[in-house]
């Protein structure tokens, strides 16, 4: 008996002590459970962020996964460096898309208070540990910097032969002499054509005034849409231009006006 309990004081000895959840894990868990709340928020109040869809993934679905992994990784006692450093993935993607919405005017509360929750998660995982305690701070800035990068994948532009397959030649009926042809393509119920309608459409009437024939077309039905609004621009030479998506006002209105 006494060598059992020699052996058994040994194993104690040399096991090592099992990961446990320390406050900065309950509080990592927490800050990832409130930017899921913001972002399932953010779906029920049609924020306009929700809608984009990068390689056909809706960004609400992708960033409800990631906020929901990393909540689970914090409560499974996984280490916070390493929680931090998948994070900061995640981070540079919100901060890039907050000021793309921020450019556009379509940016709620739901997103800024998604982007402030993982910031501070992150902060929360890396902060203690001097080799990456700015880390957070310097992928967000690069996040929200990299706006070129977020207007080429959420927006597309080609320009075409002949009609694309949403279009229709009665869609096309001849604007006034000299003027360029908006024909904008939405759907009910779509946050960005509604945005487009109050604040896009009075600029480019106050920019272009008799310039620009803007036609509004209801596209329900339509096939090979895609992303909407989406736009046809008929050059005063003929020419066909598509824009899927919605992108900065000043953007379209080089597209319109070139």
């Amino acid at each position: 008996m006494g060598g059992n309990a020699r052996a058994r004081k040994a194993d104690a000895v040399t096991e090592e002590p099992r990961p446990g959840l320390s406050r900065r894990h309950v509080l990592a868990a927490l800050f990832a459970c409130a930017a899921l709340a913001a972002t399932v928020g953010g779906r029920l109040s049609a924020c306009a962020g929700c809608e984009y869809e990068v390689a056909g993934v809706p960004l609400f679905l992708a960033g409800s996964l990631f906020y929901l992994a990393l909540g689970l990784l914090a409560l499974f006692g996984v280490n916070l460096v390493r929680v931090g450093w998948i994070s900061l993935a995640g981070l540079a993607i919100q901060a890039g898309l907050t000021r793309y919405l921020l450019t556009l005017g379509a940016a709620c509360w739901t997103c800024l208070a998604a982007a402030a929750l993982l910031l501070a998660l992150s902060l929360v995982c890396l902060l203690p540990d001097r080799r990456w305690r700015f880390a957070p701070l310097v992928v967000a800035a690069a996040g929200f910097l990299a706006l070129p990068l977020w207007s080429g994948i959420l927006v597309e532009t080609e320009s075409v032969g002949t009609l694309p397959e949403f279009a229709r030649k009665s869609d096309l009926h001849p604007p006034a002499e000299g003027a360029v042809l908006l024909v904008v393509y939405e759907k009910p119920g779509c946050p960005y054509c509604a945005l487009f309608a109050s604040s896009y459409e009075p600029k480019f009437a106050a920019e272009f005034g008799n310039r620009v024939a803007l036609r509004r077309i209801d596209a329900s039905g339509r096939k090979g849409l895609g992303r909407v609004p989406s736009f046809l621009i008929r050059g005063r030479d003929g020419s066909l231009l598509v824009v899927r998506g919605l992108p900065p006002y000043r953007d379209l209105a080089s597209l319109v006006g070139r």
